[in-house]
């Protein structure tokens, strides 16, 4: 009993003079080592020790950060080859739409002869907002020279002739009791000039938009391609892509020749 409290004494002591040397040391790791050859009673002191410090908790770092996210991007750029790399048929619906857009604006165009289309693009300004002309009226041909528009709601044909007026498109509405009648002035040469030199401008602005359908397509291909698509199989679909392009720009083109013939016969 007498010597666990020697032993327990003169470890203490040495405790203060480890301390006291060891205070002017950084690492406290070192003064642990200093004190086990000191004395090997000093193995208590030292397990003290660590018991007192705090553990600091390190998150383990993931391997291959940057190998990871090039595999990530490698399985993200796999491509079923059971799935076509372009929709054609989505594509051909995006060049309808800009082939119809054509075909209203062509219709919109006054040559002389009553069309209702003429008054496709009039919006009625009502008391809550703005209505096409076409959802609040029919629109119908009256003769040969003159548009006959009926509104769906009695009273509303001041504010239909009021619209077509302040349309920008040149004509002159008249009242007809709850009707109103639209003359179609025939065009004169020099009008008809004008018209025809339009046609060069919106001829170009849907080739336009036609080819930029066709680079969307192309990109889709072009990414489809860097996951392993064979050569041939790329130029094929280049093929198709450009065959549906070509098509569509054609009926554009049949389209403007086909209202040029009847400007000129108006």
């Amino acid at each position: 009993m007498a010597f666990r409290v020697l032993v327990t004494a003169s470890a203490c002591r040495l405790c203060r003079v480890g301390v006291a040397s060891l205070s002017m040391l950084a690492p406290r790791v070192a003064s642990a080592a200093i004190l086990s050859r000191l004395d090997p009673t000093t193995t208590m002191l030292q397990r003290s020790l660590a018991q007192s410090q705090p553990i600091r908790m390190y998150a383990s770092k993931k391997k291959g950060g940057k190998k990871g996210g090039k595999q990530s991007e490698e399985e993200t750029e796999k491509r079923d080859p059971d799935e076509d790399p372009v929709d054609m048929d989505k594509m051909e619906k995006h060049m309808q739409v800009r082939l119809e857009r054509l075909t209203s604006d062509l219709q919109a165009l006054r040559v002389g002869r009553a069309n209702p289309a003429l008054l496709n693009s009039v919006r009625v300004q009502l008391k809550g907002g703005t209505a096409s002309l076409t959802d609040i009226a029919l629109v119908t041909v009256k003769d040969a020279h003159n548009l006959l528009v009926i509104p769906n709601t009695f009273g509303e044909h001041t504010l239909i002739d009021t619209s077509i007026r302040n349309a920008g498109l040149g004509l002159n509405p008249r009242l007809d009791k709850n009707a109103v009648i639209v003359p179609v002035p025939k065009t004169t040469k020099e009008s008809r000039d004008k018209l025809i030199k339009s046609l060069g401008g919106m001829a170009e602005q849907t080739r336009v938009q036609i080819r930029k359908v066709r680079h969307d397509a192309m990109r889709q291909l072009k990414a489809a391609a860097k996951a392993s698509m064979p050569k041939d199989e790329v130029r094929s679909w280049e093929k198709d892509i450009q065959t549906a392009t070509d098509k569509y720009i054609a009926k554009a083109e049949e389209l403007l020749k086909a209202k040029a013939r009847d400007i000129e016969q108006a």
